[in-house]
């Protein structure tokens, strides 16, 4: 449904402006339709919202409260959050009724505008129905009372390890703060290997054989005896 209402606000927009500045003949009905449209999205997708859990939170406290509170800060802040959905709701369908005994007609698509603010009870009430069945889902899971995750899947809203601009840096859950990982240790050099000056694969060798040079091969060859 949000995506219907997108593309038809859309359309009636780029219509509006193709038949005002291609033609030279503006739509009478095209504005008005798309400000509907713009007003039932907007309360739709907090709708949408609420049900993936995907409305902003201001959650630095929360890391501050002892574990034990942590996770009930989150479901009371949701009762009240559903507290005040009810009485925009209520607020809403007497505005709702007020406008159905005393109608208030658009001007250019000739509606009741009754059917506009409609949208008021409709939208705070799916809002509330999908915040208390995503406690009902997480009942059901056995997580209730654990702290939220985001879409992404981390506990808490917190930032994800791969998330950091830095890819060598690992995240401490506790403090939340980004310690850089251990770098690995280079290679050892070949050179590592080589003998000391002087050194044969025998042992050490004295003065007098390192100034006569490398040993040099018997007399027989490679191969003699």
């Amino acid at each position: 449904f949000c995506a219907f209402l997108m593309v038809l606000m859309v359309s009636c927009l780029g219509a509006q402006v193709f038949f005002r500045f291609v033609l030279n003949a503006s739509l009478t009905w095209s504005e008005e339709l798309s400000r509907f449209a713009f007003i039932w999205l907007v309360y739709m997708g907090a709708v949408l919202g609420a049900k993936e859990r995907i409305h902003i939170r201001v959650t630095a406290f929360h890391r501050l409260l002892p574990a034990p509170a942590r996770g009930w800060v989150i479901p009371a802040a949701d009762l009240l959050w559903v507290s005040i959905n009810l009485v925009f709701a209520w607020q809403g369908a007497l505005q709702v009724g007020h406008l159905l005994r005393f109608s208030y007609i658009s001007p250019a698509l000739q509606w009741n505008m009754a059917l506009i603010y409609a949208v008021v009870p409709i939208g705070f009430l799916l809002m509330s129905f999908r915040i208390i069945e995503g406690y009902w889902r997480d009942w059901r899971r056995g997580t209730l009372g654990q702290p939220p995750k985001t879409p992404d899947g981390v506990p808490g809203g917190g930032l994800h390890p791969d998330s950091n601009s830095n890819p060598d840096a690992a995240l401490d859950p506790d403090s939340g703060r980004t310690e850089p990982a251990p770098s690995p240790k280079p290679p050892a050099s070949p050179r590592a290997n080589v003998p000391a000056d002087g050194a044969g694969p025998d042992g050490p060798r004295s003065p007098a054989e390192r100034e006569a040079g490398p040993p040099r091969p018997p007399a027989g060859g490679r191969n003699g005896p």
